[in-house]
């Protein structure tokens, strides 16, 4: 059964809500984050690192809460695409502090190059078929997200304990929003998906804050 036109309403009113907070709280972080790696006397290299993966995150916020807020607009099409496009992003961003900085070395650019080749397929991918075939989607990301396990052992000897385990608590969040945004019949799902993007993101930026 069609959704009533006001809980359509409330739903994406909610949904820009969540990612239109989350996108202050991300702008703020990324200052603090990069004031805090700059007092530390960081390389312009590391400073790079950090500033793709806090620039995507803010641009993955951001869109999300255009989207969601002209979605029933003439212009939602195209930030649905920029939307999609972001979370692909966000994965790449969250990846290169990690690739460059804690693993380097050929594992660490083999990773990131993989990842960054999956990003612009996946940007592609979005740009021609974006809301069709969600289930691949969202595959597609869980996939990209937990590449990452071929990189543990070295990740455990290259960050602090506490900085492994809030990469691996932050990349489970996510996978379980993923799975939630995947199951249409949920209620209020996607303001779900959203909750669980935010506590992904902010475990992954504590994870990078304390250690990488």
């Amino acid at each position: 059964m069609r959704e009533s036109k006001h809980y359509q309403i409330v739903y994406e009113v909610w949904n820009a809500i969540t990612h239109g907070v989350g996108f202050i709280a991300a702008v703020a972080g990324f200052v603090i984050l990069l004031v805090h790696e700059s007092g530390l006397g960081r390389s312009s290299f590391a400073m790079t690192a950090f500033a793709i993966y806090g620039a995507t995150v803010c641009f993955f916020l951001l869109m999300s809460t255009l989207f969601h807020s002209l979605v029933f607009t003439k212009a939602s099409h195209v930030f649905q695409i920029f939307d999609h496009a972001g979370i692909f992003l966000v994965i790449f961003g969250s990846y290169t502090p990690y690739c460059w900085l804690a693993m380097g070395g050929t594992q660490g650019w083999v990773i990131w190059s993989v990842i960054l080749g999956m990003t612009v397929a996946g940007i592609l991918y979005e740009i021609f078929f974006v809301g069709r075939w969600l289930w691949l989607s969202v595959i597609i990301y869980i996939v990209m997200g937990w590449m990452i396990v071929m990189a543990m052992p070295t990740l455990w000897h290259s960050i602090s304990h506490t900085s492994f385990w809030l990469l691996l608590a932050g990349g489970i969040t996510y996978t379980v929003g993923a799975g939630i945004y995947s199951i249409k019949r949920i209620p209020f799902g996607h303001v779900w998906w959203h909750l669980f993007v935010l506590g992904g993101a902010a475990l992954m930026y504590l994870s990078i804050y304390l250690s990488v």
